[in-house]
C-alpha cells in the first residue's frame, strides 16, 4: 500500500495520549517542557518520521500537566515526490493533536548542492527555515536521539574533529532570532533556544513506545526513502557500522553518546578558560584604535555627534574585534589556538583552517613589517584578519560586504557610503546645499585650528586610520571654493572639522 493511500485510510479518531505509558522519553520531555518560559512558544520540528512524530506526541502529552504554547513546524524540502505525502501526514497529525502547524517550503539550488553536498545543504536550509519561525524567547525542539548522537560523534571523529566536534550535539544551544548564528554573545532578549530533549533516549525506546501506543509505519509515520541510501555517510554508519559495533558491544550507541556528554562538560570548561584568555588579549574600548584620537586640537564635534559616534562604534564592534599581538605572544601555542578558535566559535564566525591558523601564529612570532592579511570563508560568511601596528583586526562577512573591505569597492558600496555620509551631515543640522560630499583626492589638505594647512594623507596616518579603511572616508567640500570643511568615517561620523574661515 502506498503512503498516500495509507494516509487516506487513517482513522479520524485520535489515539489516546492520556494512556501513554510512563517512560524515560516522557520524563525527559516533561522536564524539558517545565524548564521553558510559559510566555513563549515551543516549536516542535515535525518531519513526519518516527522520531519527530513521537516527540510531538510526547510534548502534547506533557503539556496536559504543564500547559505551554505549542506549535508544530514542517519543512517541505521539495527534493522528492514523497515530500508531499510527508506534508499531508504532518497536517493529519497536527489535526489529531489539536496543535497549530506551520509549513515551510524550501527552494534548494544546484549551487548549494555542489558547494556543500546534498546532506549539508538540505540540513542548513532546513535549520534556516525552522529558525525563521522563532521570536525572541521561543524554543525550537528537534527529535534527535541517542543513536543520532553516536552517529554524529563517529562522523566528526572520522573527519578529524577536535574536542568540540567529538562533543557532538549539545542538548541545548542559543540561536539568534531570524538567522543561523549561534547567538552566544547576544543578550537574552535577542535569543531563542534550540532544544534536543531526547538525546538520552534510544531509537529502540521510541519504537517500543510507538508500539505500545498502537502506532505503525505508513499509517502514523513515514519512512524517508533517502534514509536507506548508503551513499550518504550518516546512513552508512546507521545501517552498516553501528550494527556491526553493537554486534560486538551491545551498548555501543549508548556508550558513544555518554562519551559525547562527557566531552561536552570538558568543552564547557575549555570555553570558560578560552573566554578568560580572550578577555586578556582583546583590546578594550579605551585601548582600541579610534580615528582622530591624535587630533584633539582639530576636533569640533557638535552637540549630538558623540551619541551618533557611540552608536556607530557599537554596531561596528559587534563584527569587529582587535587583539593585542604582544599579549597573544605571552600565551603558549596551544592556548593561542584555543583563543583564536574560541573567538570565532563564540560569534558564529567560520573557524580558521589549519593553514590560516598557522599563518596567524607565525605573525605572533615574527610580525611582518607591513600590513598583512589572511581570509577564509564558510558557505554563509567570510572573515578577514589583518595585522597592523601590533594588533590583529578581525572583521566578519557582513562588515566586509557592507563597507567593501576587499581589494576593491563596488559602485553599490560607494553609493552606500555616500548616502550614510550625507545622512550624517544632515544630522548635524548643517546646510547641505553649501557642501558637496565625496571621496578624498590626492593632494587634499585641511586647515585645522592652531595647526594650519595639513596634508590629508598625513592626518590620516596621525589619526591611526588603518590603510584598508581609508577608501571609506568621505569629505565635505564647500561648493563655492572646494575647500574641505569636514572629514567623515563610517564608524565615527563627522569626526574632524576644519577651522572656520571667512
Amino acid at each position: 500500500m502506498s503512503l498516500s493511500s495509507s494516509l487516506d485510510s487513517m482513522s479520524s479518531s485520535p489515539q489516546s495520549l492520556g494512556e501513554m505509558a510512563e517512560s524515560r522519553a516522557l520524563v525527559a520531555v516533561r522536564a524539558a517542557l517545565a524548564a521553558t518560559d510559559s510566555r513563549h512558544t515551543v516549536w516542535i520540528a515535525l518531519s513526519g518520521g518516527l522520531d519527530s512524530v513521537m516527540l510531538a506526541r510526547l510534548v502534547a502529552r506533557a503539556a496536559q500537566e504543564c500547559p505551554r504554547r505549542l506549535r508544530l513546524v514542517h519543512v517541505h524540502h521539495g527534493l522528492q515526490a514523497a515530500n508531499d505525502d510527508f506534508e499531508r501526514l504532518a497536517r493529519r497529525l497536527a489535526s489529531r493533536l489539536g496543535l497549530p502547524l506551520s509549513v515551510r517550503h524550501l527552494a534548494l539550488d544546484e549551487a548549494a548542492f555542489k558547494s556543500r553536498g546534498v546532506e549539508a545543504a538540505a540540513r542548513e536550509a532546513r535549520l534556516a527555515a525552522l529558525t525563521a519561525c522563532l521570536a525572541a524567547g521561543d524554543s525550537l525542539w528537534l527529535a534527535q536521539h541517542q543513536d543520532d548522537q553516536a552517529e554524529t560523534l563517529l562522523l566528526n571523529a572520522l573527519r578529524g574533529s577536535g574536542g568540540r566536534g567529538l562533543a557532538a550535539m549539545p542538548p541545548e544551544r542559543a540561536l539568534t532570532v531570524g538567522n543561523l548564528s549561534t547567538g552566544r554573545d547576544l543578550p537574552p532578549h535577542a535569543r531563542a533556544r534550540l532544544v534536543r530533549p531526547l538525546l538520552d533516549v534510544s531509537r529502540r525506546d521510541l519504537e517500543t513506545l510507538a508500539s505500545q501506543q498502537g502506532l505503525c509505519v505508513s499509517r502514523d509515520w513515514c519512512e524517508d526513502p533517502s534514509n536507506l541510501s548508503q551513499r550518504f555517510d550518516r546512513n552508512y554508519l546507521r545501517h552498516t557500522v553501528l550494527p556491526a559495533l553493537e554486534g560486538r558491544w551491545p551498548q555501543a550507541a549508548g556508550s558513544l553518546a555518554r562519551s559525547a556528554q562527557q566531552l561536552q562538560e570538558e568543552q564547557s570548561l575549555l570555553d570558560e578558560l578560552a573566554a578568560e584568555l580572550l578577555a586578556k588579549v582583546r583590546l578594550s574600548g579605551a585601548e582600541r584604535v579610534t580615528p582622530g584620537q591624535e587630533l584633539e586640537q582639530g576636533q569640533e564635534l557638535e552637540q549630538g555627534q558623540e551619541l551618533e559616534q557611540g552608536q556607530e562604534q557599537e554596531q561596528e564592534q559587534e563584527q569587529e574585534v582587535q587583539l593585542s599581538l604582544a599579549r597573544l605572544g605571552e600565551l603558549s601555542e596551544p592556548r593561542q589556538r584555543l583563543v583564536l578558535r574560541h573567538l570565532c566559535q563564540s560569534r558564529g564566525w567560520p573557524v580558521p583552517p589549519r593553514g590560516r591558523l598557522a599563518s596567524l601564529q607565525q605573525w605572533i612570532v615574527t610580525p611582518p613589517d607591513s600590513v598583512a592579511e589572511v581570509r577564509w570563508h564558510s558557505p554563509v560568511s567570510s572573515l578577514v584578519v589583518r595585522l597592523w601596528r601590533g594588533q590583529l583586526w578581525w572583521q566578519a562577512s557582513d562588515t566586509v560586504t557592507r563597507h567593501g573591505l576587499g581589494d576593491g569597492v563596488s559602485d553599490c558600496q560607494r553609493r552606500e557610503l555616500d548616502d550614510r555620509a550625507r545622512q550624517s551631515w544632515q544630522a548635524l543640522a548643517a546646510q547641505e546645499d553649501e557642501v558637496v560630499i565625496g571621496q578624498r583626492q590626492p593632494g587634499d589638505v585641511m586647515r585645522l585650528a592652531d595647526r594650519g594647512r595639513r596634508d590629508l594623507k598625513r592626518l590620516l596616518q596621525e589619526a591611526d586610520i588603518p590603510p584598508w579603511q581609508r577608501h571609506q572616508l568621505r569629505v565635505a567640500r564647500r561648493v563655492r571654493d572646494q575647500v574641505i570643511v569636514a572629514l567623515w568615517h563610517p564608524a565615527c561620523g563627522w569626526w574632524l572639522r576644519a577651522k572656520p574661515s571667512g
